[in-house]
């Protein structure tokens, strides 16, 4: 007895499609846990929360960019099958088939290596872009998109109908969720001085919309593998035990150790956060306050050595350099420590006010707030 395999393009793209959606929100899941519940920072590497944080679809190195990195391989593997048919048969187009091919090959080593980056930190340096635009990377993406269409419309209008449509309807979710919905979480980036649950929210739709255009997309090219009858068969010596019921059990299973794996996480989650309400904010430094209070939130903080005043020769060039590399600073000059602390981004996320009150609560007793203004005073601009 032999087993066939045969390709069916719907069912592996609906396969596809729904892993993919249960990544989207399990992710949701993990970060609503890490952000508004356990409050953990980015530097934060203990066992569990490395383990929730694997589920990230807005993190590198985890299972979601695993995954989406082997579904732009995947169709890289495809395209390139399909390459070697069209240069074997001397059709027209072959050398779109072969562009498309590497494109794909590229898409997949970015996900997974994050290439993009590369050019991004000097595009962010140089124009340091804000709002819709925060994040540089696709200041170059785009242009290339525009190009990418012009170069491809000849080889898309001579396509059947059928696949043309399902290329480009899988182009637009792709390119949909990579700019425009990249843009609205960046603006939500941009607008919340950083790391938020609403950020990830809706970078989660982007991460989902890139993962479904591409399986879109494979399922349009699994399908026109099958319609050209471009197929494969696979024979085994026997057949399969119990064939009809075991992907039924194996679902069940998985099922089960998916909803006990979230119950057992979040049931720690939520006791790791009645342990936080009960210290005392007394007993904690003020700015280690803040930097809980405010995690994820693009508050940086930094130690200095000195008093920052008028009166100190020393806090001009230090004032200078804060403000050349942040939008927005403060300042706590604690004159009995001959120290200062700075805390700086591109919007800090509470007042004069609300730094007093942490101040007070964590018992500090001598101290001066210096404001945006005063700093900028300090500074001579």
């Amino acid at each position: 007895m032999g087993l066939k395999f045969d390709l069916k393009p719907r069912q592996i793209a609906g396969f596809l499609a729904t892993v993919a959606l249960y990544l989207a929100l399990q992710s949701i899941f993990s970060e609503y846990l890490l952000e508004n519940v356990l409050h953990v920072g980015a530097t934060d590497e203990s066992l569990l929360i490395s383990i929730i944080d694997l589920f990230s679809v807005n993190a590198e190195k985890t299972i979601p960019t695993w995954y989406a990195t082997l579904l732009l391989f995947g169709a890289a593997v495809l395209l390139a099958l399909i390459t070697i048919i069209k240069f074997q048969q001397k059709e027209p187009f072959k050398f779109h088939w072969l562009g498309l091919a590497a494109v794909f090959l590229y898409l997949s080593m970015d996900e997974g290596a994050a290439i993009h980056e590369i050019f991004s930190d000097p595009i962010q340096e140089t124009l340091n872009p804000t709002g819709f635009f925060s994040f540089g990377w696709y200041i170059l993406f785009a242009p290339l998109v525009v190009i990418f269409v012009l170069v491809y419309l000849r080889f898309l209008l001579q396509l059947p109908g059928k696949f043309r449509n399902l290329f480009v309807l899988s182009g637009a979710i792709y390119v949909g969720g990579a700019v425009f919905i990249e843009a609205i979480s960046a603006n939500r980036w941009y607008l919340d001085g950083g790391l938020t649950f609403a950020y990830l929210a809706i970078a989660t739709v982007e991460e989902l919309m890139e993962m479904w255009g591409i399986i879109l997309f494979i399922y349009a090219l699994l399908l026109y593998w099958a319609t050209f009858q471009y197929t494969y068969e696979f024979a085994s010596s026997s057949a399969a035990p119990n064939g009809s019921t075991w992907p039924k059990r194996a679902m069940v299973g998985v099922l089960l150790f998916i909803i006990g794996l979230n119950v057992a996480l979040s049931s720690w989650a939520y006791s790791q956060q009645v342990e936080q309400v009960i210290v005392d904010p007394r007993t904690r430094p003020f700015y280690q306050t803040v930097s809980d209070r405010y995690d994820g939130q693009g508050v940086v903080i930094l130690g200095i050595n000195e008093v920052i005043s008028v009166d100190n020769p020393a806090a001009t060039p230090i004032t200078s350099s804060l403000l050349t590399l942040f939008d927005d600073v403060m300042v706590v000059t604690l004159p009995s420590a001959g120290s200062s602390v700075a805390f700086a981004g591109y919007s800090l996320p509470f007042n004069e006010a609300a730094l007093a009150e942490i101040m007070v609560q964590s018992g500090e007793e001598e101290f001066v707030i210096l404001d945006m203004d005063e700093v900028r005073g300090i500074a001579g601009r």
